[in-house]
């Protein structure tokens, strides 16, 4: 398949895409720094294409003949208000319209949505999201509100829990429709090489098809 990865600089951008490139994918890394991607994935079957974030226009050549796009982008904490999921989101999508590509993979987080029947802990609810990541996870959660009302968007927006760093595993997947994965054997994070074997493994399923999926990786039976 032809992929385009956004955000493929980033740690778990980098797993994206060599996992790809090792499943005998077409990869295009779409990224501001092409020298860095270089240094990061030295694989010459790897496609890397500068790009500028200002437009869809700007966006859009670099989506042509593109079967799957898959967004990686990741916001830093910020004291301010964070906008860059749903303001690149927004681009995308329309560079996607105008190539007309249908599948989208992107990466948000667990505890995105609130559910009374299915609550954080409160570590998460009194402190991580009030004190570190709120303003970050609101804006992923705006993100997965427009890519709802994107109807002719097929999306899967991964939600993962905390991430750490770690080879790729053979661990099996469980997943919930929801904020969170209950049944996780007291496991608590995931390395982000297990988070884009998900991502890719999405691609060609219609389980999680528009719509939003809390994963772990659990070690097997």
């Amino acid at each position: 398949m032809r992929l385009a990865v956004f955000g493929a600089t980033g740690p778990t951008g980098v797993e994206v895409v060599q996992q790809a490139l090792a499943q005998g994918h077409d990869v295009t890394a779409l990224v501001r720094d092409p020298d860095k991607m270089v240094g990061l994935v030295p694989n010459k079957e790897l496609k890397i294409e500068k790009i500028n974030f200002s437009s869809a226009d700007t966006v859009e050549p670099h989506l042509q003949d593109k079967d799957v796009v898959l967004s990686c982008l990741g916001s830093k904490t910020w004291p301010w208000s964070v906008t860059l999921y749903t303001d690149s989101m927004e681009v995308i999508v329309t560079a996607m319209r105008k190539n007309n590509v249908k599948r989208l993979v992107c990466v948000t987080s667990w505890f995105t949505e609130d559910d009374p029947s299915n609550p954080p802990s409160f570590m998460m609810r009194w402190i991580v999201k009030p004190l570190f990541l709120g303003r970050i996870m609101y804006n992923m959660a705006q993100m997965e509100q427009y890519l709802q009302g994107c109807e002719d968007i097929n999306f899967t927006a991964v939600r993962p829990p905390g991430l750490r760093m770690g080879p790729v595993t053979d661990m099996e997947f469980r997943t919930e429709e929801g904020p969170q994965v209950c049944d996780r054997d007291d496991v608590r994070g995931m390395c982000r090489a297990d988070v884009a074997r998900f991502m890719l493994s999405t691609m060609t399923s219609e389980d999680w098809v528009r719509k939003c999926v809390a994963v772990i990786a659990v070690p097997k039976k």
